[in-house]
C-alpha cells in the first residue's frame, strides 16, 4: 500500500479496469460474430421472419460461447503458468495458492469475460435483426 499512499494511485478502480478490458477483447470478437452471421443469413435467405433470424443468430451464438469460453478460460491459465511454476518450485502448499489475490483476480476476470460472452449473443442477435428488418426491406436490396 506504500505506493497508493504516495501517489494517490486507486488499486481498486485500477482492479476493475483490467477486468473489463479483460472481457472486453472477447465480447467485441463475439459480437461481431454473431452481426456478421445475422446479415449473412439475411443475404442467403431474405424471406426469413426477424424471429427465424433471431433465433438462427442465436444458434450460431451458442456455438461460439463454447468456443470462446474454453478460449477465454485457457488464456487466464496460461497466463498464470509462470505464477503456478514458481509457487510448485518454492513449495507453496495448494491452499495458501488458491488463496493469493492473483488467483482470485485471475478467476474473476475468466467469470466476468464468460457472463460478458453469454449477455452478448442475445443482445446482438436481437439488435443486428432488428437492424438488418428496421427498414423492412432486406440487407441484400
Amino acid at each position: 500500500m506504500l505506493i497508493a499512499d504516495e501517489t494517490g494511485l486507486q488499486f481498486r478502480g485500477l482492479l476493475f479496469t483490467t477486468i473489463l478490458i479483460s472481457a472486453m477483447g472477447a465480447v467485441m470478437d463475439v459480437g461481431m460474430s454473431i452481426a456478421s452471421a445475422t446479415f449473412e443469413l439475411d443475404l442467403q435467405n431474405p424471406k426469413m421472419k426477424k424471429q427465424e433470424l433471431f433465433i438462427s443468430s442465436m444458434n450460431v451464438g451458442q456455438d461460439i460461447i463454447g468456443t470462446m469460453t474454453n478460449t477465454l478460460i485457457l488464456v487466464f491459465v496460461g497466463g498464470m503458468l509462470s505464477t503456478i511454476i514458481v509457487s510448485v518450485a518454492y513449495g507453496m502448499p495448494f491452499h495458501h495458492f488458491i488463496n493469493t489475490n492473483l488467483v482470485a483476480i485471475e478467476l474473476t476476470q475468466a467469470l466476468a469475460g464468460s457472463i460478458g460472452l453469454v449477455l452478448t449473443v442475445p443482445i446482438t442477435a436481437f439488435v443486428s435483426g432488428y437492424m438488418v428488418r428496421a427498414s423492412g426491406t432486406s440487407y441484400n436490396n
